[in-house]
């Protein structure tokens, strides 16, 4: 007679899983399909529509995402409130001017029981051939390794993190790097 415990079960299905193409889907019959994407815990990305390639790390441990931004200004425009800021994507690089509608503010835990409050703007971020546009809290990372932080918000929906890997897919590769930059 032949046993197998559930957590063989498990291991098995984990390893399946890790050494089929990078994508992952499912759904019920009828239902909605939903797939996603397996990336390592570093990516590459393009900050659209300038199409800037920057490093993000992808954290389930966070429920927002971030975006390193430094000189954040507040003005009108059509009677709505927006943000303009500038953003690296690596320290040796040129800062970009970026101006966006305010989503709204958000309080944001941070260590030692401190909160702190943020603006959020809507971004567009371009990974493997897809764009993707989400909600960024603008802080100045400067004093992180990485200018973009993919919190659950994001990932949720997308993203099937693997934490043994980083670059999974090359940024030079990837179908968003050959997109002409546009006029914001």
């Amino acid at each position: 007679m032949l046993t197998i415990s559930p957590g063989r079960i498990f291991v098995q299905l984990i390893g399946v899983l890790l050494l089929s193409p990078c994508s992952l889907s499912w759904g019920a019959s009828g239902s909605a399909h939903k797939e996603l994407q397996i990336m390592g815990w570093l990516e590459s990305v393009f900050l659209q529509p300038y199409n800037v390639r920057a490093t993000a790390k992808l954290d389930t441990g966070a429920k927002t995402s971030s975006v390193h931004a430094d000189q954040i200004e507040h003005f009108t425009k059509a009677g709505e409130t927006w943000v303009r800021f500038e953003f690296k994507p690596d320290k040796d690089e040129n800062a970009i001017v970026v101006e966006r509608p305010l989503v709204r503010k958000a309080v944001i835990k941070e260590r030692l029981s401190r909160s702190s409050t943020r603006e959020v703007v809507k971004l567009t971020i371009c990974k493997n051939g897809h764009e993707f546009d989400t909600e960024f809290t603008l802080n100045n990372r400067s004093n992180f390794n990485y200018p973009i932080l993919l919190g659950r918000s994001f990932l949720a929906d997308v993203v099937l993190v693997d934490s043994s890997q980083t670059f999974m897919f090359k940024g030079e590769s990837d179908p968003c790097s050959s997109k002409s930059p546009k006029s914001p």
